[in-house]
């Protein structure tokens, strides 16, 4: 089992992420042999090989499908973070801002919308890689960067530090952008389609049966959890 630092899914061995897994082994009498944390990158590169059977929070985008059985479990938005140094508030702004260095975390994906923002300001060297989910958040606080797209799930602890509220806003500069889904991600070097279908058929029924949601209650107000089940598991 290969999880990766990520807000309340997953945070020093807790998490949303953990408790959805080794509910779905429970029911399916299948112990986890271990449980390991990786940087997202390397996450995916050993689902990939084989090395790893099992990820999550994992979008299901066609060159993953390639290498994982890939079932969706919620949906999230990205939205933009701006310290308040950064004066622009429009992405046609955003880029020519003198202030605006924008951190990254190098494998996690975005909609075409966002990817061209990303583009415009990598072609500007406006773009800073983060290491992991910790690092963005570190970057952000100390002013190394001032800007950058994440979850609610993810950054919700983070603003709720004292000062932070203060030095940084929220903003959602792309309306039109739809949410982006989040699965458990099965290794096909390690999974046959008929076994992964089985944690695929365990998963729609703890939608079904309200232990999905249960589990989002234990770390997420309920007004996050019903945007992250606004879509059905099917």
């Amino acid at each position: 089992m290969g999880f990766y630092e990520y807000g309340l899914a997953y945070h020093d061995g807790r998490g949303y992420d953990v408790d959805l897994i080794r509910e779905i082994a429970r029911r399916l009498h299948c112990p986890i042999a271990s449980e390991s944390v990786f940087p997202w990158i390397r996450t995916l590169k050993l689902l990939q090989i084989g090395e790893i059977d099992i990820a999550t929070s994992a979008t299901p985008t066609p060159d993953r499908l390639q290498y994982a059985w890939i079932y969706t479990y919620k949906h999230s938005k990205s939205m933009v973070l701006l310290r308040t140094e950064v004066q622009a508030r429009t992405l046609t702004a955003l880029p020519s801002d003198p202030k605006l260095r924008w951190g990254v975390i190098r494998g996690w994906k975005f909609s075409p919308m966002q990817d061209q923002l990303l583009a415009e300001l990598a072609k500007r060297n406006k773009v800073v890689t983060a290491i992991d989910e910790n690092d963005l958040y570190k970057m952000l606080t100390t002013g190394v960067i001032t800007g950058a797209l994440a979850h609610p799930t993810s950054y919700d602890d983070w603003l709720q530090a004292p000062g932070i509220r203060k030095q940084v806003v929220v903003l959602d500069l792309f309306p039109d952008v739809e949410a982006t889904a989040g699965g458990v991600a099965l290794s096909k070097k390690r999974f046959p389609e008929s076994a992964a279908e089985l944690w695929h058929a365990e998963l729609k029924k703890m939608y079904r049966d309200g232990s999905l949601r249960e589990i989002f209650r234990r770390f997420l107000s309920e007004e996050t959890t019903d945007y992250l089940l606004r879509a059905p598991v099917l």
